[in-house]
């Protein structure tokens, strides 16, 4: 990536480019339910506007931006969702200056994930500080009833036959005792997902925009060799006292999504290697990755490349007879 200023834009541009900013930090704000998601792609507002306007520029472009969607926030009463939106277009700012170190995918992923991880944990503990119950707790406690209503409307419901009944209160019970257990790895996959999908597109965009990208394509990423060890010492605490196995599985799941996207970039590599047409292309990745037996595909293929590259990244040694 390229580490020299921007040209200085026209202040019209700037002033409207905050303005925009500010309107898609509050639009989830404002309407929860249609704007949600977008959120998700907070950190890749912040990750372009940074490449788009320079370092200098863009973090006071940012920072306007944020102090005027703290004002909204604060009118509505939802200072608790401002806080999170922070972290996430934190995590951004994090990612471009990762990226401007010329860092390695793998590297530029732990640093941001870590910070979207880290700004999310302080803002439970703030938001919890004071009540009896945190926010953490109270989530569960919102999961657990949930289940519970599952329960109870499949019970009163005529159309449901007693065998059918059964195996659907056996699966919400053991739900209602796995869910506590693992939703570590849920959270932690939800910011492996927003890392993921913020380097992919945000290099992307880099590219067919400003000619100019901040890692290698994402068909080449490869993760660390040393980081299997870490999967095979969690898979030995997963044997482990109650405590430590908890530690292993959530561990091991996160590990997993990891690998996963190391099995997709390996698809993505022999898609462009064959030429394979985009619409096929689109309907294979969208059929494999929404598909349990696919997920395991990939998952095996991340780990496999390891020993066997597929991709044949690493540089061959050669012996010379004596």
């Amino acid at each position: 990536m390229a580490t020299q200023e921007i040209e200085q834009p026209e202040i019209g541009i700037i002033v409207k480019t905050i303005l925009l900013t500010t309107a898609l930090i509050v639009l989830p704000g404002l309407q929860w339910s249609f704007f949600g998601w977008s959120q998700i792609f907070l950190p890749l507002l912040s990750f372009f506007l940074l490449g788009r306007f320079g370092g200098h520029t863009g973090k006071r472009v940012l920072l306007c931006a944020t102090t005027l969607s703290l004002v909204v926030y604060l009118m509505l009463g939802g200072i608790e969702l401002f806080l999170f939106s922070f972290a996430l277009l934190f995590s951004g700012v994090i990612l471009f200056r990762s990226a401007e170190r010329h860092e390695s995918p793998a590297l530029s992923g732990f640093k941001t994930a870590g910070s979207l991880a880290g700004s999310w944990f302080l803002v439970v503990v703030i938001l919890s500080a004071g009540s009896e119950v945190s926010v953490y707790d109270q989530l569960l406690k919102t999961l657990d009833h949930s289940i519970v209503e599952a329960v109870e409307y499949y019970r009163q419901s005529a159309s449901i036959s007693s065998e059918n009944l059964v195996m659907l209160e056996t699966s919400l019970y053991r739900m209602q005792l796995l869910v506590p257990m693992i939703m570590p790895a849920v959270l932690g996959s939800t910011v492996l997902m927003i890392t993921w999908l913020t380097m992919v597109i945000g290099n992307t965009i880099r590219l067919k925009t400003f000619d100019d990208f901040a890692w290698d394509s994402y068909r080449n990423w490869q993760l660390p060799e040393k980081l299997v060890w870490g999967g095979i010492v969690m898979a030995v605490l997963t044997l482990a006292p109650t405590g430590l196995r908890t530690v292993g599985i959530n561990c091991l799941i996160l590990l997993g999504v990891i690998y996963c996207f190391q099995g997709l970039s390996i698809l993505v590599f022999f898609m462009n290697k064959w030429n394979v047409p985009l619409l096929f292309r689109s309907f294979f990745y969208v059929m494999i990755i929404f598909q349990s037996l696919g997920t395991l595909v990939l998952l095996f293929v991340g780990l496999a490349d390891i020993w066997l590259d597929f991709r044949k990244k690493k540089p061959v040694t050669t012996t010379k007879n004596a």
